[in-house]
């Protein structure tokens, strides 16, 4: 396979995957960033801050504060104390029934699919997306590592 035919492919199954969520996120009437916001917190094995929040979804800090206040305006987050000046997002009673009727579906349907594949499916799949990261760090970093371009 030539590189531009993989390269072609490659993006259309990207934007495919990116479209799958956006449709999800529209069938249960939630906007992308709270959609993601609540994804993240019933994924989460622990407490998330708005900046833990900010860094896991590769969203602006801006984008992600408007989904949460619309989230807290509407009753299905609060912000908790925790050490020091650290604020921890809590989905409320509400916002657990929310997610219950939303993204936890989305994370049963994903496992659904992942344990639809072979162990050695499972496998490959992060074996080589993990080597394809790491090439792709590795060429990145002489252009990284120069003057930035005008």
């Amino acid at each position: 396979m030539e590189f531009r035919q993989f390269n072609e492919e490659y993006g259309r199954l990207y934007k495919e995957d990116d479209s799958l969520y956006r449709r999800l996120a529209r069938h249960f009437g939630l906007s992308e960033s709270s959609f993601w916001i609540l994804y993240s917190l019933e994924a989460s094995s622990q407490p998330l801050t708005q900046a833990d929040l900010s860094g896991w979804l590769y969203l602006s800090k801006q984008t992600v504060n408007s989904g949460l206040k619309q989230l807290e305006q509407e009753g299905h987050i609060r912000l908790t104390d925790g050490p020091g000046r650290k604020k921890y997002l809590q989905l409320t009673d509400q916002g657990q029934a929310l997610t219950a009727r939303t993204v936890r579906r989305v994370l049963e349907l994903e496992e659904r699919a992942f344990l639809a594949m072979t162990p050695e499916e499972q496998d490959g799949l992060l074996r080589l997306t993990r080597r394809h990261l790491e090439l792709m760090l590795l060429e990145s970093e002489p252009m990284l590592n120069t003057p930035r371009e005008e």
